[in-house]
Formats: C-alpha cells, sequence, structure tokens
C-alpha cells in the first residue's frame, strides 16, 4: 500500500477541442484539493498558481510540512509536466542504506488535442544507487496514456466539461513490481479535477477539486 501512494504524489479537457492549456495559468489563484483514501480525508493541499515570462507555470503547496513544486510549460501543441521524484523516493532509499543515487527523468506531454481512443506517451522517474555490492532501484512508470473520452462530472468546486485519460502504471521496488491503473479528469484553463487510484481492492485514493481561489 505505501508503495502505491507514491502515485499520489504525482505524481498531476474538451476533447478534440482544447485551445486552452491543461492546466490552470491565471497567477495568483489558488487550487484548493482534497485527497482520500476508502472516503477518509487524508490532506487538503492548496496549490498557488504562478508564471514568469517565458510561459513557465508552477503549482507550489506544502505537503507533510515539506514545500512542493510542480513546474509546467505551455506549448502551442501541448501542456508539458517537468517531472521529478517526490522526496518520499529519496527517503526510502535512504532507509534501505542506498548511496550514490542517479535519477532519471521522463516529462508528461499532454497533447492540445485529444480525441477518444488516442494513445500517448506517459511520465516516468527512477532512482538507482549502490547498496553494499547490489544495485538498488526504486521507479515508477507509465507507458502509456489512453483517452477515454469527454465526461461531464461533479466535484466539490463545480460541475465540468472534463477529458478522461487513464494511465497503466508499474511501479518497481528492487525485485518487486506492482501495476496499477490512475485515472484522471482535465479540464482546459483548469487541469486536474479529480485523480483515482486503486489501493488495495476496492479501496480507492481519490483527489478532487474542492474550492477555487482567485
Amino acid at each position: 500500500m505505501k508503495r502505491t501512494l507514491f502515485l499520489i504524489l504525482l505524481f498531476p479537457v474538451a476533447v478534440a477541442m482544447a485551445s486552452e492549456p491543461w492546466i490552470c495559468t491565471t497567477a495568483g489563484t489558488h487550487l484548493i484539493y482534497e485527497e482520500s483514501i476508502g472516503g477518509t480525508v487524508t490532506a487538503t493541499l492548496d496549490k498557488e498558481v504562478s508564471t514568469d515570462d517565458n510561459g513557465a507555470v508552477r503549482l507550489s503547496y506544502t505537503r507533510k510540512g515539506q514545500p512542493v513544486v510542480e513546474h509546467w510549460r505551455v506549448y502551442p501543441d501541448s501542456t508539458v509536466l517537468y517531472v521529478e521524484a517526490p522526496e518520499q523516493m529519496y527517503e526510502l532509499l535512504r532507509t534501505m542504506q542506498v548511496e550514490d543515487v542517479e535519477v532519471v527523468s521522463r516529462n508528461q506531454m499532454l497533447p492540445a488535442v485529444m480525441n477518444p481512443g488516442d494513445v500517448f506517451p506517459g511520465f516516468g522517474f527512477s532512482l538507482s544507487g549502490r547498496r553494499q555490492d547490489e544495485r538498488m532501484t526504486v521507479s515508477v512508470f507509465s507507458d502509456s496514456v489512453r483517452v477515454v473520452g469527454r465526461e461531464r462530472i461533479k466535484t466539490p468546486a463545480g460541475r465540468f466539461e472534463a477529458t478522461r485519460i487513464e494511465f497503466r502504471t508499474t511501479t518497481t521496488t528492487g525485485e518487486t513490481t506492482m501495476e496499477s491503473l490512475m485515472t484522471q479528469w482535465l479540464v482546459p484553463g483548469l487541469g486536474l479535477v479529480r485523480q483515482e487510484i486503486p489501493v488495495i481492492g476496492k479501496v480507492v485514493s481519490v483527489t478532487e477539486l474542492k474550492e477555487i481561489i482567485q
């Protein structure tokens, strides 16, 4: 279960008509998200939007007392999340006494236009280091993302026309591998409004947009 929760940290749609980026670009906006597992609220995240003249967009917030920044960039044909391994991954390797850690990541590109059935590359990152005489690797990779379609979705922040996309993700810790399905609902000009990740059995981790403060 602990390894599954790493996916929640990430790692974060008008089908065929998206003219806006898949992220909020209005500086000063606060996107308030509520996280829950099995219906029990576990955290509230206040993501503040900031931008610069080079097209970079940042979502800054605090998780368990630690500052977190999501780095995004908007291009004419895509919205790109620059993927970084969460601090919890580094902490896991430290507890396992892994040294000389090397990091490899693959950014997530969201095409400006998404049609049902479209498939595009997913995100990924891995941390690899040395533990005594062996090599230890912790990684999360989504080989592909599938566009399911457009859906009307209701969240505490309101009703939205959103595009549903699905990530088939593989998490590897040493010789242990686990596969899971992460589902996201995205809205042009706003970004993520809901995310679901199965944890164990019928228990699901949910991240949902609770409020928009401008």
